[in-house]
């Protein structure tokens, strides 16, 4: 797994920058600076924006949640000492720093949120809550122009039909949301359906309804990062993910009630825009 997490990094990097046979300077401790802002709603809400917005950023917020981009935003329901941690790269190599920071009292108000209910169940229910992709419904896989035409977010080039992709690798999966420690398990019953310009990533795949299954294990105990901005997004950490595989880990939420999850994320070298709607399971 860490074999793909490190290919699935080299290749978001050299999507973005026309290939060089010379190595370039490895960043330095500049680069991998950040700053680490209490939000003025709440001192439990960090804000941590990068220094440098031109390398791929990625973070683990010191509380089992990881996360990836310039700026993200890290909830600390629970008083604590925290280290946080960015790690940067370039052509040229990595660098890491990190911070501590220190949250003086409980919040339990922060798990109070609308969307950690909504996705979890909350705190009065079980704890968490299982997601399945709504394969019995036309639209719940599509994909269309990123940036967006003036059509809007839906997915105009390509929509699903009921039961589609049956037999891909994709309608038995489950995806868990927790909501103590924010933990995310995927449950992937032995494959997956990933892009085929991915498939190269994926030992042991063979092309199946246009894209590739893959041979996958489960991915349990990974964490999700939930960042409400202009766009509100989900993140899984490490090699876990959610539906079809296009290369990238974080999910924005068009739309979520108790009963359904609407998601448009990117591909891996740009240019689309995917969609997939999920309802409990």
């Amino acid at each position: 797994m860490k074999l793909f997490l490190i290919a699935s990094i080299a290749l978001l990097l050299f999507a973005c920058k026309k290939p060089n046979p010379q190595l370039g300077t490895p960043p330095t401790a500049a680069d991998a600076a950040f700053s680490a802002t209490p939000s003025v709603a709440n001192v439990n809400v960090i804000e941590l924006t990068a220094s440098n917005p031109n390398v791929l950023c990625l973070w683990d917020l010191g509380n089992g949640m990881k996360a990836q981009g310039t700026h993200t935003i890290a909830t600390y329901p629970y008083a604590g000492t925290y280290t946080i941690k960015l790690t940067v790269f370039n052509n040229g190599g990595s660098r890491s720093t990190t911070q501590d920071v220190v949250i003086a009292q409980d919040d339990y108000s922060l798990l109070n949120n609308p969307i950690y209910t909504m996705l979890t169940g909350g705190a009065s229910g079980l704890g968490y809550k299982t997601w399945v992709i709504d394969s019995m419904n036309a639209g719940h896989m599509g994909v269309g122009p990123d940036p967006v035409s003036a059509s809007g977010n839906i997915p105009e080039w390509w929509s699903a039909g009921p039961n589609d992709k049956a037999g891909a690798g994709l309608y038995d999966d489950r995806y868990v949301f927790h909501l103590g420690a924010f933990k995310f398990d995927m449950l992937n019953h032995g494959d997956v359906y990933v892009h085929n310009g991915l498939a190269a990533l994926f030992p042991g795949s063979f092309q199946n309804l246009g894209d590739y299954t893959a041979p996958y294990t489960n991915q349990m105990n990974e964490s999700w990062n939930l960042v409400e901005d202009l766009d509100t997004t989900i993140t899984i950490s490490n090699n876990a993910f959610i539906g079809f595989y296009t290369g990238v880990k974080t999910y924005r939420i068009l739309s979520i009630t108790d009963t359904s999850l609407f998601l448009q994320y990117s591909h891996y070298n740009g240019g689309l825009k995917w969609y997939l709607r999920l309802v409990p399971e």
